[in-house]
């Protein structure tokens, strides 16, 4: 009830420097550019999945899924509903025409349709946005760190620092090979930690009575249809959740290089297939997560310590993994 253990920090060290090794381990067998970049086209279509979901999904979507449902109502878990017309989509319509092509860059086969400043324009929107966003990541996961810890704000650029370092550190040398297989300690770590959340309130709360029965007094109003000055409403988030996948994985490299990693269009159909099966997975989880920490809250919110239910939702997940989930379980999903 007091925060991490000495024993979390041992945890996150041990991770930190099975990461580490890996990286170096994979960066010693490379022996050339296609090894590197895409795993000699020959990776496991169920890790390079797996990998595709824990690089798009990230750790702030990850933190961010319960605090947003927590503060203003569970109406984006309804995305998960177009995951079956994304795959179809995706898996029939997209994959097949990448896979033709042996590629690194995605950006490759704009230079082949329509000249060297298309490719170079699609690449640097694509650099540029994935830098705002490993930004952004990094930053939300450091401040999620921060809680965790229980260090004062000042510790921001320490932490966040010593985050990108070690990001740099093992997938650098290590490439995609490093990269796929950490993303998949990466998943189990916070999944699993989803998981300990969910059974640890219903022990403590003595049985599955957190699970609402009607919308919560301190939820938004998010209908079916609305205008467009209803923040969330289901319809919003369908479309939304259509769009974002089928842009991200027919244009962004770090989807397209990893289905390139699996060798063909087969094997990268049943990649994707993974993902979306992780996707709908995870997404019902930290739902569950969600509802939980919402009563567990709401029935003694002296746990809260300084938090809020109203303006803190992101915090409260990752200040319930370090206050209340077992000794060296914590240090386990803070390494993730």
């Amino acid at each position: 009830m007091t925060g991490l253990h000495w024993l979390d920090a041992v945890v996150v060290a041990c991770y930190v420097m099975i990461i580490l090794s890996l990286g170096a381990y994979a960066g010693y067998r490379q022996r050339n550019a296609d090894e590197y970049f895409v795993g000699d086209r020959s990776m496991n279509p169920v890790l390079v999945g797996v990998s595709i979901f824990a690089t798009v999904f990230s750790t702030v979507s990850f933190l961010s899924t319960p605090g947003e449902i927590i503060q203003n109502g569970p109406a984006i878990l309804t995305g998960t509903l177009t995951i079956p017309l994304i795959y179809l989509l995706v898996g029939y319509v997209i994959i097949p025409v990448y896979m033709r092509f042996k590629v690194t860059s995605a950006y490759e086969l704009l230079e082949w349709k329509l000249g060297l400043a298309a490719r170079l324009t699609g690449a640097l929107l694509f650099t540029v946005m994935r830098l705002v966003w490993m930004a952004a990541l990094i930053y939300f996961a450091s401040d999620a760190m921060m809680v965790m810890l229980g260090l004062e704000d000042k510790w921001l650029p320490v932490v966040t620092f010593t985050t990108g370092t070690v990001a740099v550190a093992y997938s650098s040398p290590g490439g995609m090979r490093a990269v796929v297989i950490t993303d998949l300690l990466q998943f189990l770590l916070l999944f699993g930690g989803a998981l300990m959340v969910v059974a640890t309130v219903t022990i403590k709360l003595g049985g599955f009575n957190w699970f609402p029965t009607e919308w919560n007094q301190s939820w938004d109003v998010q209908p079916l249809v609305g205008s467009p000055t209803v923040r969330v409403t289901v319809l919003g988030t369908i479309v939304h959740g259509t769009l974002w996948w089928i842009c991200t994985a027919g244009s962004d490299q770090t989807a397209i290089q990893r289905f390139m990693a699996t060798g063909n269009a087969r094997a990268a159909r049943r990649s994707f297939l993974v993902n979306s099966l992780a996707g709908v997975a995870v997404s019902v989880v930290l739902g569950l997560v969600a509802f939980s920490l919402l009563a567990f809250y709401q029935q003694d919110p002296a746990h809260l310590g300084n938090l809020t239910l109203e303006n803190d939702g992101d915090r409260l997940f990752p200040y319930f993994i370090s206050h209340h989930l077992p000794v060296g379980i914590s240090g386990l999903v803070l390494s993730g």
